[in-house]
């Protein structure tokens, strides 16, 4: 596996800001220097079982409340379990868990960025099934549906999602009254929306991907729910659609008819230098009038809307007539496995349980801390009063919504995935036409689907 990177819901690569405020990965059995470890829970006379892993934060306060709500907290409850932190840096996280798991060397817990990059360990060996584990802890019970099938290999659970939010069209409410716009929630109204701010100089819709090139996923995967539409995705998830299909060639094909009119991102030259820092300092300041891009920004958008002004966001708008509005595409930015290397993995799966276990802790975290939390079953009344009513908003909508797609690093396969964030630079330079495009992502998915290396999607609703 060659591309399991800390990304999407876990780094604001323009301005160094974590966008999710943790990630967990698998250790060695050894602290490193820098580490931060715990040990306050009690210890009997047999010895005691060290899980090891690995996290990154966004701020000092984020890590502070992990290793106090989660860390010391387990490790207060256990007499021979003993869970320690060692922080590494954001950019060199994924990586380093790459690496290690694919020594075979001593790794607890295993850390992935979702799905598709977690079926990449299970393939290889270097995770085990955690069914036994799911049994005990009784969490097909705890995670939504969803979320349980598509961490599933080969009918096996091999990883437990931690971490999952959507992508949304972001807006300046206060923009968007200055200049007489209403949030578009059909095609027309967002082309009209587009039109008129290009005229007005600003940058219709943000985009960019310099100095990470998967921000381009995020875009597609905003157009492709919106101008595809979840069966469609889903029909050529399994195989019975084809990616060359006439609907996402024109679905490309709009994309990069708005690149040509200098809507997306500001223009193809532009799209090259802008970062995602860019773009919400952008919408704060009235230069950008949309960005579509995951809900990983809820906890730092507040950064950028400074001097009492507001960010809001809204639904995905219809980019297709014969396409509902209003879908959430849904991602899982982080699982966690046991490594087949494990000497503790009764400890390790422990851990982890523990993470699901309580809802209140994960929605604390929410509250605290912004971080999008596990994908489980919440009444909507279980909501703290301290969590943004716009954080709220979202994760008590996607529970009751038939209208839910699907995010690329969690449902595509991993080459698949890769394909479809860079190759499209070309679609953007001209070099590649969009029939071509879609050509080549039908031929890589179309291996990976042979091989068996295609996470399970759900059925849709809608």
């Amino acid at each position: 596996m060659s591309r399991n990177l800390a990304r999407r819901d876990l780094l604001k690569l323009g301005g160094g800001a974590l966008a999710a405020s943790w990630v967990l990965a698998a250790c060695g059995s050894s602290d490193s220097s820098g580490s931060t470890s715990s040990s306050s829970g009690g210890s009997s006379s047999g010895a005691v079982k060290d899980v090891t892993y690995w996290a990154a934060f966004a701020t000092p306060e984020g890590q502070k409340y992990f290793q106090q709500n989660f860390v010391d907290a387990f490790n207060g409850s256990q007499k021979n379990v003993r869970v320690k932190m060692d922080v590494k840096q954001l950019m060199t996280l994924g990586q380093l868990t790459n690496t290690a798991v694919a020594a075979g060397k001593g790794a607890d817990v295993v850390y992935a960025d979702g799905p598709s990059a977690a079926l990449s360990f299970a393939k290889n060996g270097k995770t085990v099934a955690l069914d036994a584990y799911a049994t005990k802890y009784q969490w097909k019970d705890r995670l939504l549906p969803w979320a349980y099938d598509v961490s599933e290999v080969d009918g096996k659970l091999h990883s437990v999602p931690v971490g999952y939010g959507s992508l949304v069209l972001y807006y300046n409410p206060e923009t968007f009254a200055q200049h007489g716009w209403k949030v578009p929630t059909t095609l027309a109204e967002f082309e009209a929306v587009c039109a008129d701010a290009k005229s007005k100089g600003l940058i219709p819709v943000g985009a960019g991907n310099s100095g990470y090139k998967a921000q381009t996923e995020w875009y597609l995967t905003c157009v492709l729910n919106a101008a595809v539409g979840p069966k469609a995705l889903h029909e050529a998830l399994t195989g019975k659609r084809k990616w060359d299909d006439k609907v996402f060639v024109d679905a490309i094909t709009l994309v990069k008819s708005w690149i040509d009119k200098g809507w997306w991102g500001g223009s193809s030259d532009r799209y090259f230098t802008n970062t995602d820092t860019d773009m919400f300092t952008g919408l704060a300041g009235g230069k950008v009038a949309m960005y579509m891009t995951g809900t990983w920004s809820f906890d730092s958008a507040d950064t950028f809307f400074t001097g009492g002004k507001k960010w809001d966001w809204a639904p995905l708008p219809s980019l297709n007539d014969a396409v509902p509005a209003g879908v959430y595409p849904l991602a899982i930015g982080t699982t966690l496995s046991i490594n087949a290397k494990s000497e503790n993995a009764e400890a390790a799966a422990e851990f982890i349980d523990y993470m699901i276990a309580d809802p209140s802790r994960m929605l604390g975290m929410l509250a605290a801390t912004g971080t999008n939390p596990a994908p489980l079953k919440v009444d909507a009344n279980a909501y703290p009063a301290e969590v943004d009513e716009r954080v709220a908003r979202l994760y008590k909508a996607i529970p009751q919504t038939k209208n839910l797609g699907y995010a690329s690093w969690s449902f595509v396969p991993p080459k698949t995935d890769t394909y479809l964030y860079t190759e499209f630079d070309k679609v953007i330079t001209g070099d590649m036409s969009p029939a071509d495009f879609c050509a080549g992502l039908q031929k890589a998915f179309a291996a990976e689907l042979a091989e068996g290396s295609v996470p399970k999607p759900f059925t849709p609703e809608s």
